[in-house]
């Protein structure tokens, strides 16, 4: 059975319903975007489900606003695509802080939605921002 061929529209438009998805907060639609039991690994909370770890997010993040610095396309496996982004939020009320995030995704065989994501970030500027926060996704 032959691969499909990468379709870099298709994933790229892929990412920026992500990206849209996640600074608007609609949880419904990001949730479309990914597997039925797809997972998030987290720098602060480890492996979760997609619901578990967007549902937290939007409840505790608010003021969510992301610039888009790149779209990178796997190389030795192609069906991986990452993000770099520039991340503006407030946690549960504390300050506006911004940090640079990669956002590595695995994607499905036909490279139209997401299987997992694994966030990249440098947490020790931040660890304190979520260390009181209760209802930690699981």
């Amino acid at each position: 059975m032959m691969k499909k061929p990468v379709d870099t529209k298709e994933t790229e438009q892929l990412c920026y319903q992500y990206l849209s998805a996640l600074e608007r907060g609609d949880l419904d639609t990001l949730l479309s975007l990914f597997t039925e039991h797809a997972l998030v690994y987290s720098p602060i909370f480890g492996k979760c489900s997609v619901e578990s770890f967007y549902s937290y997010i939007f409840q505790s993040i608010s003021d969510r606003a992301m610039k888009l610095n790149n779209i990178l396309s796997g190389v030795l496996k192609a069906n991986q695509v990452a993000l770099h982004l520039s991340y503006a939020r407030s946690v549960e009320g504390r300050g506006p802080a911004t940090i640079d995030v990669v956002d590595l995704f695995d994607l499905t065989e036909d490279f139209s939605t997401f299987m997992a994501v694994t966030i990249i970030y440098d947490t020790a500027p931040i660890h304190g921002d979520f260390i009181s926060c209760k209802n930690a996704p699981q």
